[in-house]
């Protein structure tokens, strides 16, 4: 594959790491994504998965790993979802119908991924807007069931 690598620190900074090497394979990785048919990539498809993987600011070794997958799968949602609007019988339909739905859910489980490795797999739920009737208790703080 033809890869055009960008200064070697702006790497560094995406993927937020000191190993030059490492930044290069996880940027031919994603790119493999959006290559052509003759394994070459274009500056656009480029610079659009640098901007994907740089909007995610990944912080450790999964978060840049996930951050590139969810760059290639959302790539390859695109792509399929382009060949779903052109198709011209109903088994290339069927194929790319399944293809979009499966890197569809794979996309949200990715990002289910990322927000709980993110929160430590903790979940927060902020109750806004309470009301108590007259006569009745509200109980405020963690409540256990036995």
């Amino acid at each position: 594959m033809s890869v055009k690598v960008p200064d070697p620190q702006v790497l560094l900074d995406l993927f937020g790491i000191c190993d030059e090497t490492l930044a290069k394979m996880l940027l031919v990785q994603s790119l493999g994504a959006c290559c052509g048919k003759d394994g070459t990539s274009t500056d656009q498809a480029r610079d659009f998965m640098l901007a994907m993987i740089w909007q995610m600011a990944p912080r450790d070794a999964v978060e840049r790993m996930l951050a590139v997958q969810m760059a290639a799968t959302h790539a390859g949602l695109m792509s399929i979802s382009n060949k779903l609007n052109s198709v011209d019988s109903l088994h290339k339909h069927e194929t790319y119908k399944r293809s979009f739905n499966r890197l569809a859910r794979t996309f949200t489980a990715q990002a289910e991924a990322l927000r709980k490795h993110r929160n430590g797999g903790q979940s927060k739920v902020i109750v806004e807007h309470v009301t108590v009737n007259e006569g009745d208790q509200a109980i405020v703080g963690q409540v256990l069931k036995s």
